[in-house]
């Protein structure tokens, strides 16, 4: 499964502009976003994976400066993770 926004429709989501720069930007980030919204939560609705994304990614483009070099938890930091957990399968390990 895959997160289904498109670049611009997650862009406009972030109130970005049409700049090359954003444009590359926003590009990134939700590949990014969508990784480890899919990572954490791969059965998920597409609602809430692309709700998740967006979160995570204004999160990181709007990270607080004395984060940028240590993003720490981005789901949960965003609000993402909240979202994601009712479809999060957890596990107790091996059991044989």
């Amino acid at each position: 499964m895959a997160v289904t926004i498109t670049a611009a429709a997650f862009r406009a989501a972030l109130r970005l502009g049409d700049s090359a720069e954003e444009t590359a930007e926003a590009t990134r980030i939700l590949a990014s976003v969508s990784a480890l919204v899919l990572k954490h939560a791969p059965n998920a609705p597409d609602a809430i994976h692309v709700e998740a994304a967006v979160r995570a990614g204004g999160w990181l483009f709007d990270m607080p400066a004395a984060q940028r070099t240590a993003a720490g938890d981005v789901l949960r930091n965003s609000g993402a993770l909240a979202l994601l957990l009712p479809w999060r399968v957890h596990r107790a390990g091996s059991t044989g």
